[in-house]
């Protein structure tokens, strides 16, 4: 994935957090959680 790519990803994935927070689906909201510092790790390691 190119890093806009990347950062699109990630927005979204907050997006979805936040509707499973909302949702009262804890459990979701980590697991988008662990998928979005795996993204960031990856931009990290491009800097």
């Amino acid at each position: 994935m190119s890093d806009d790519e990347l950062r699109r990803a990630i927005r979204k994935l907050r997006e979805r957090a936040d509707y499973a927070r909302g949702h009262e689906d804890a459990a979701a909201a980590e697991e988008i959680e662990r998928t979005i510092r795996g993204y960031q790790d990856e931009m990290a390691t491009r800097l």
